[in-house]
């Protein structure tokens, strides 16, 4: 009997393993929403697994999908329909790099597409000759943000401005724009105001499967086993 008990609490032991084995076990997929000043979003992005040279912490974003609105220009859940795609960006000698996107190039904002799961970007802006640079980082996104384009021609763009002086949080900021003139913007560094953003591990659908047959498995043994000890 003692025997058959030590079994059985093994199995359940077994059991519990794979249940958290499969909660941490994450795609390269992220559920994502904001809102601020009127604009507001939600959807899934998709992830790189491979983190990009030179950026601590930092993944490609390859793939985005989800709604968009903007109440201050009557748009009204719009369908995302795609990234504005962008190469890796180019290291400084001092760390940081240059974002392949700028404001220059059409869209009226700057881009890198890459997030960080840990919440913790790096200090990525480079000086500026006739500035100083940009000193704050963190957040899941960095100062150059996320560009993705919105059925109507618009494009958004989401940002960190980072931990700033007299907040113990990322703020963040968002902007849209339609063929390169800025629209509306919300959460601009040092302005006072912030966009709520939130992001969320997506589990893989297919953890899940492999879940529900295990346990099903091993409650199956853990049965045979309890009726042959009867």
């Amino acid at each position: 009997m003692l025997q058959r008990r030590f079994s059985y609490g093994r199995s359940l032991l077994l059991v519990g393993a794979m249940v958290c084995a499969s909660s941490a076990a994450y795609a390269d997929q992220f559920s994502f929403s904001f809102n601020g000043g009127g604009l507001s979003g939600s959807g899934v992005i998709d992830v790189s697994t491979v983190p990009v040279p030179g950026v601590p912490g930092g993944y490609q974003i390859t793939g985005i999908q989800g709604t968009f609105s903007d109440t201050n220009n009557g748009i009204s859940n719009a369908a995302i329909t795609g990234l504005v795609t962008t190469t890796l960006p180019s290291v400084n000698m001092d760390g940081t790099f240059l974002p392949p996107g700028s404001p220059g190039s059409g869209y009226g904002f700057s881009w890198d597409n890459l997030y960080y799961p840990g919440g913790d970007s790096p200090w990525v802006c480079p000086p500026n000759p006739n500035e100083d640079p940009y000193p704050f980082h963190g957040g899941v996104l960095d100062i150059y943000g996320l560009l993705f384009t919105v059925e109507g021609g618009y494009a958004v763009d989401l940002w960190s401005n980072g931990v700033l002086p007299g907040y113990t949080d990322p703020t963040y900021g968002v902007g849209d724009s339609l063929n390169g003139e800025v629209l509306s913007t919300y959460g601009e560094p040092f302005s006072g105001t912030s966009v709520d953003v939130s992001t969320t591990a997506t589990p893989e659908p297919g953890s899940l499967l492999l879940l529900g047959t295990g346990v099903l498995g091993v409650a199956g043994s853990v049965r045979r086993r309890l009726m042959a000890s009867r």
